[in-house]
């Protein structure tokens, strides 16, 4: 071959590379991977999940999805350009099996982010934070106020599978067969209407919400939990499977934009949160934890 039929047959090759190349470049999803924030934005909507459990995330007389959860992810979504937010029923302990199975896109209940699930599941900031209480019958019959109190007199305490409140009642020094774990916050209440349990324990929020509704019962004395010198005020936030950090990031700038402002509290204040409910540490923060 003559150098001028080798140059221009490499010019060919080098034309038909360049073709190849903006060819494929041009072909939507094959430059860049459409993101998970991306398909919701085109869809206009995101599924949720939650565990009905008032003031954080349930569902009203109408039967739709409110809550200080909800109503701040919705305000999110919005900035995000996702104008629906469809709500999945699920039981607590079943949130994060959900999540990660795809039966939904976040979960949206206020959950606290521990390390244990920060394993499983990635946390956007926190929304919100609280302590916890313990809710019995009318008079507090037992004198309950803490776990070390159930611990130190033997009584039962009833917990909502999949709660923290579990392993700081452990870290109390409360015994597994004092511990009865059900499967929701009405099946909680229910034993300590019936007697199976001295007590159900909650956040303090939620605590109060269920407390109100059954003159029978009454909330204990709220506490922040500490152990070893350490304190475990629960901090809440939406949860996402582990291969979205598109859209956690997206909701982070966002809460950075909104949490604290006027309009925040404003939106949050009929479920019962003000500026003592503000979070004091980021998702990160609480992951690292021991």
């Amino acid at each position: 071959m003559t150098v001028d039929r080798l140059i221009t047959s490499r010019r060919h090759t080098l034309y038909a590379v360049g073709g190849a190349t903006l060819l494929l470049a041009g072909v939507p999803g094959r430059a860049q991977a459409q993101t998970v924030l991306d398909k919701l934005r085109e869809q206009g909507v995101i599924r949720v999940g939650f565990a009905n459990e008032a003031p954080y995330a349930f569902t009203d007389a109408s039967g739709g999805l409110t809550g200080e959860s909800p109503a701040v992810f919705r305000h999110v979504m919005q900035k995000l350009g996702i104008g629906r937010v469809d709500g999945v029923l699920a039981e607590w302990g079943a949130l994060i099996p959900g999540l990660r199975a795809g039966r939904f896109d976040a979960i949206v209940a206020s959950m606290y982010i521990t390390p244990a699930r920060c394993k499983q599941v990635i946390f956007a900031n926190p929304t919100y934070g609280v302590g916890e209480a313990l809710v019995v019958k009318q008079g507090n019959p037992e004198g309950l106020q803490t776990y070390a109190d159930a611990a130190k007199a033997g009584a039962k305490i009833a917990f909502v599978a999949g709660t923290a409140e579990i392993e700081h009642a452990r870290l109390a020094g409360m015994q597994r067969e004092q511990q009865v774990v059900v499967p929701d916050f009405a099946a909680a209440v229910a034993n300590v209407k019936a007697g199976r349990t001295a007590a159900a324990a909650f956040t303090a929020l939620t605590a109060q919400q269920l407390a109100s509704k059954d003159e029978a019962l009454e909330r204990a004395t709220p506490f922040t939990f500490e152990h070893a010198g350490k304190r475990y005020r629960g901090e809440g936030a939406f949860a996402f499977r582990p291969e979205d950090t598109a859209l956690r990031d997206a909701v982070n700038a966002e809460l950075a934009r909104f949490i604290g402002t006027p309009d925040h509290l404003a939106l949050v204040k009929p479920f019962g949160f003000d500026d003592s409910n503000l979070p004091e540490q980021t998702a990160a923060q609480h992951c690292a934890a021991d």
